[in-house]
């Protein structure tokens, strides 16, 4: 970090690496009234509202049953665990313990008072949020009774979703170039990213033998692509008998994409189970643009108000050694190791210097992470996003030489002020967006939007740092679940997959908390706040103008395909909202506008930071990475 604050009350990351693809399914069999009764349990309960039939199904499979006797104990309040139970027979009690000294870290000194509130029996559920990562349970479950429960861990239930997602994306990314509207074909007329988009937007429906799926002369603006099974197709003036039978990788409807369609034949499902991926023509058109435009090599957009002409700031980087910086004071300091104040000999020009400690990082398995951070660091130049000139090694660490940001986080302003007025708000929110478009472009999400994040210049401009969660997505959606607990969008949490959509979320909640002083889902916990942002409803204060609370709210969708930002027009869609309208979006890109807050900066710069008097106690390490 390249700020010459220290964080006060920074809220932690979580980065729980799921390795999806080493995960081994080991079905478990169970009877039709087991397998009903899981089920029923688990569409009961929002965790797995975005979960498909076929997902379901295939978690099922991997429950395990686990008995427990009278007065046991399933789960202790406050421990961590990775367990969602579904109760088959018998009763469960459900007490929270609470003390009245919250923060006094000696039971022994708290009064205690422990409160039954509520239970559980057969066909009811428990736990789900450890599916998603290790909170600390929230209440004590005991048996009442003798229990039969069944249980599936974190591991299985992020396996089973994972990598059935991917594999259902990467079958539709084969699917859809041999698909063909008019004459040409999908694989001509849509790149790479388009076809991965499209793919995501792709949704299964399951039908039975004997369904009408369409019917002749009915109008239509869905298109049908067939993932199993079979389908015949009738017309009215050929008779009773099918004209032809479809099965996988086969498609009608396509019509249906360019233009509202009467439909010309009856199709109905031939065998005992047909899925089909389903698209309709606004979710296409929504998302990815008018494919009449496409195919007439033209596309209808807004006019760009993001980046006319480039920026007029140099965003030249510097080249220098060790032995070419002069060391002043210290800036920060962190588990990783220094950020340091140097000084280039040459010009005088000062800089931030991060030292990370080569033992730390391959002890703790940083390495990945630290060479991700690296390389995508190196791809970016841009005034809003934080500038890494160089890179530097020795035997005891890595350094990056970045840009000086003496003003200090805006988490620090933030908790000085208590809340921003409106005007600021949409300054420095609008510098997130001229960030985001430029991650975006790179199909890099962010993933770590928060005030601690945005630091200021000398001149009070606001920068984006920290990419240390910051992922290129390469091959479809991602599946690692991390970020902040406040700003994590609710498709990470469900672990169906995701995209940078998550980064407009996250902006969604930035902009509550700038004006409000707290995020929309704060509780007490990360299970507290992951319930609230699954349940999505968001309470504005009276003070909260209509512009704010509408961009907050179209930011703050759970259906990441509708989600301001992440349409056919991306960044644009916010730019033009009627809360950015009258904004100088060129004058901040090239920070000639006024800013809110004109941070206090010493006249020598040398002198910001302090003194440090401690030994260097690292320890050298073999590894020796390629910079370049």
């Amino acid at each position: 970090m390249a700020s010459m604050i220290h964080k006060k009350k920074a809220r932690i990351a979580i980065r729980e690496e799921e390795h999806i693809n080493d995960y081994v399914k080991k079905a478990i069999p169970k009877d039709e009234t087991i397998r009903n009764m899981l089920y029923d349990a688990m569409k009961k309960n929002v965790l797995f509202e975005s979960n498909t039939q076929g997902e379901l199904r295939e978690l099922i499979d991997v429950f395990e049953l686990v008995n427990y006797e009278s007065l046991d104990i399933v789960i202790n309040q406050g421990e961590k665990g990775d367990d969602f139970f579904v109760v088959g027979s018998g009763e469960l009690s459900i007490h929270v313990r609470m003390t009245t000294e919250e923060d006094d870290e000696n039971l022994a000194d708290k009064s205690i008072n422990v409160v039954k509130v509520g239970t559980y029996h057969e066909g009811t559920s428990f736990g789900e949020l450890a599916l998603i990562y290790g909170s600390p349970r929230a209440a004590t479950i005991t048996a009442i009774s003798d229990c039969k429960l069944w249980r599936i861990k974190r591991g299985w239930y992020r396996g089973v979703v994972g990598q059935h997602r991917k594999r259902l994306h990467m079958e539709k990314v084969k699917f859809l170039p041999k698909v063909n509207v008019g004459k040409e074909l999908f694989g001509d007329i849509l790149k790479p990213g388009q076809l991965d988009t499209m793919a995501q937007l792709l949704t299964q429906e399951y039908f039975k033998e004997g369904d009408t799926i369409l019917r002749e002369g009915e109008a239509g603006n869905t298109f049908y692509l067939i993932q199993s099974g079979e389908v015949d197709v009738f017309r009215r003036d050929l008779g009773d008998k099918a004209i032809a039978r479809l099965g996988t990788e086969k498609f009608f409807g396509e019509k249906a994409l360019l233009e509202d369609d009467v439909r010309q034949a009856t199709v109905v499902a031939a065998s005992s189970t047909v899925v089909c991926y389903v698209m309709s023509r606004g979710d296409f058109t929504r998302v990815l643009g008018d494919l009449r435009g496409i195919l007439d090599g033209r596309t209808v957009q807004r006019a760009s108000m993001l980046e006319r002409r480039p920026s007029k700031l140099p965003m030249k980087k510097v080249t220098y050694k060790l032995k070419d910086l002069i060391t002043l004071n210290l800036l920060g300091e962190g588990a990783f190791g220094k950020v340091k104040l140097v000084k280039a000999a040459d010009t005088g020009e000062c800089y931030a210097l991060k030292a990370q400690g080569k033992d730390f990082i391959v002890k703790n398995s940083q390495k990945k992470y630290i060479m991700n951070e690296l390389a995508l660091m190196k791809k970016l130049t841009h005034p809003n996003i934080l500038v890494m000139h160089c890179a530097m090694q020795d035997k005891k660490y890595i350094y990056f030489l970045l840009e000086l940001l003496p003003g200090g986080e805006l988490m620090n302003i933030l908790e000085a002020k208590k809340h921003f007025p409106e005007h600021w708000v949409r300054f420095y929110s609008a510098s997130v967006v001229l960030a985001f478009k430029e991650f975006h472009n790179h199909n890099i999400a962010y993933r770590d939007l928060k005030p601690e994040n945005m630091v200021l210049d000398a001149k009070g401009y606001c920068v984006v740092v920290d990419l240390g969660l910051a992922k290129q997505l390469e091959d479809g959606p991602t599946y690692t679940f991390c970020g902040t607990p406040d700003y994590i969008a609710p498709e990470l949490i469900l672990g169906t997959g995701y995209n940078w959509a998550v980064d407009y979320w996250a902006l969604g909640i930035l902009l509550y908390e700038l004006h409000c002083g707290s995020a929309p889902f704060q509780s007490y916990d990360p299970t507290g706040t992951a319930k609230k942002i699954l349940k999505g409803r968001v309470k504005f204060p009276s003070k909260f103008s209509s512009q704010l609370a509408g961009v907050i709210k179209e930011l703050l969708t759970k259906d990441p395909t509708r989600r301001l930002g992440c349409m056919s027009d991306g960044a644009e869609g916010v730019v033009h909202h009627r809360f950015y309208h009258g904004f100088d979006w060129q004058g901040l890109l090239d920070k000639e506008i006024d800013v809110p807050y004109a941070p206090r900066i010493p006249k020598r710069i040398e002198t910001i930071g302090r003194v440090d008097h401690e030994t260097d106690i690292a320890k050298s390490s073999k590894w020796s990475p390629s910079l370049d």
